[in-house]
């Protein structure tokens, strides 16, 4: 009779309760104390009594300095087994487990301040959480970089982590780097910042010529839409570089902000290619990525349906090698597109020759717009639903909508004001396909996603198409 073993005992975390950077909180409060010094400034009684100003500054560096120690003293993180735990809060607890299986990408960000002290900040991309959960700063930038790599390895498995440490280091130079010229150039040409401009040239000639008597605060909306768009493009965008590592596409971008974002491979839900009518005149476009975990998940500054930036503004050919990159195989070129029928003017008089759709074994594109042409990519196996709307003119006219359903993010594929007969192909064909893609890719691990949103009033008719949970977010 053999005795029983005992059963393994769990191999300890690797680390236990590990503070972050002693500047996190300077780093992370700085703002606060600017903030008060400019409020100090621009109050005239505070002015006039230096004294007072210089105490009630020295109370909020002191004040902010004893709650950001107590912040960073009480927060915690460590590495178990399965996940990596943050336990954070001195007036109210928190915990955060993140599991390694739901981490989908993790990248390197370097705030202006942070860099001033070699200083990053970790940001994982959780399925099924928000930006704000998989944040974990400040580490010094060495540290986050040995962190994000020893997380990977715990996310691919052990098998994975072999191969990886025995492949070699080689640094592939980059694929492509836009020009801050050409960021300049596309920014000024965007439609929101030529209608800005065009309101402040309109609002001074009011106020010097037409002798209008308008407020000072009345052109500072217009001035914001001029600065923010210009901020965001070209400062955030300086030296966009994309190139190629073997866990994606990584992209680098920012003037004094550095972001990095990686694009895991099998992780793209669908493509967004915009080019506004300006832009289409010197072959410029835009293209955004649906990220599984990336896209909808809201952080500051951004918004809600921004996903991941494959490309700020780039030639044509340009575009078609970065798709390449993304869609082995795919070229947008040889895809026939099937235009709306005629009587679709009716509802749209001059954008209707811009409404398509066309397919083949591994995508579905759609296309709209005339002012700012938006082209949808959506990949079979990554469609959740495919419906047919259709309201009561388009009912009088035998036109419907056919939407092709993915998960939240700048994706939108649409096939507008399309033949009855046409839209009920489509409807048939997409879920037909979407199906047999699903059936033969080799998809990631499953994880959950939150039902599609139901059908809005008018639609005649739906067909639901399940999708894969490897297309959640």
């Amino acid at each position: 009779m053999t005795e029983p073993t005992a059963p393994p005992q769990a191999r300890p975390a690797e680390r236990t309760g590990e503070r972050l950077h002693p500047l996190t909180p300077f780093v992370k409060g700085w703002g606060y104390f600017v903030v008060a010094a400019f409020a100090m400034a621009n109050n005239e009684g505070l002015r006039s009594n230096l004294k007072i100003a210089g105490l009630g500054l020295l109370a909020v560096l002191v004040g902010g300095i004893l709650l950001g120690a107590l912040s960073w003293w009480f927060t915690k993180w460590q590495l178990t087994d399965d996940a990596i735990r943050v336990d954070s809060g001195f007036l109210f607890r928190r915990t955060r487990i993140i599991r390694f299986d739901r981490i989908q990408a993790i990248d390197v960000a370097q705030p202006f301040v942070a860099r001033l002290f070699n200083m990053a900040e970790l940001r994982m991309d959780v399925a099924g959480g928000g930006k704000n959960d998989g944040r974990l700063s400040y580490f010094t930038y060495e540290e986050a970089a040995k962190l994000r790599a020893t997380l990977l390895v715990r996310a691919k498995g052990e098998q994975a982590a072999e191969a990886e440490a025995q492949a070699p280091q080689v640094e592939s130079p980059p694929l492509l780097v836009v020009p801050t010229g050409r960021l300049l150039g596309a920014t000024l040409l965007s439609s929101t910042v030529l209608g800005s401009l065009a309101g402040l040239v309109w609002l001074i000639i009011a106020t010097t010529v037409l002798d209008f008597r308008f407020g000072l605060f009345a052109g500072l909306p217009l001035l914001l839409g001029v600065v923010q768009p210009i901020w965001k493009g070209v400062v955030g965008n300086h030296g966009f570089t994309l190139s190629e590592t073997r866990d994606g596409l990584r992209t680098k971008r920012g003037l004094f902000d550095v972001q990095r974002q990686t694009v895991p491979p099998g992780r793209v839900q669908g493509l967004l290619i915009t080019e506004p009518l300006i832009w289409r005149l010197l072959g410029w476009s835009r293209v955004d990525l649906d990220i599984a975990g990336v896209a909808g998940n809201k952080s500051d500054g951004e918004d809600e349906h921004d996903g991941a930036q494959l490309l700020p503004v780039g030639e044509r050919q340009e575009v078609a090698g970065v798709l390449a990159r993304v869609l082995p195989g795919f070229d947008l070129s040889r895809i026939e597109m099937h235009q709306a029928p005629e009587r679709a003017k009716w509802l749209r008089p001059i954008g209707w020759r811009y409404l398509s759709y066309g397919s083949d074994e591994q995508v579905l594109v759609t296309t709209r717009g005339w002012v700012s042409r938006r082209t949808s990519i959506v990949l079979h196996h990554k469609t959740q639903s495919v419906r047919l709307q259709q309201g009561p003119l388009q009912r009088r006219l035998r036109l419907a909508n056919v939407h092709i359903d993915t998960p939240l993010g700048p994706t939108d594929a649409i096939a507008l004001h399309r033949d009855v007969d046409d839209a009920a192909n489509l409807l048939e064909a997409q879920a037909s396909r979407a199906r047999e893609a699903r059936r033969t890719a080799s998809a990631p691990a499953p994880v959950h996603t939150q039902p599609n949103p139901p059908s809005p009033e008018g639609s005649s008719s739906s067909v639901a198409s399940p999708a894969d949970d490897s297309s959640a977010k």
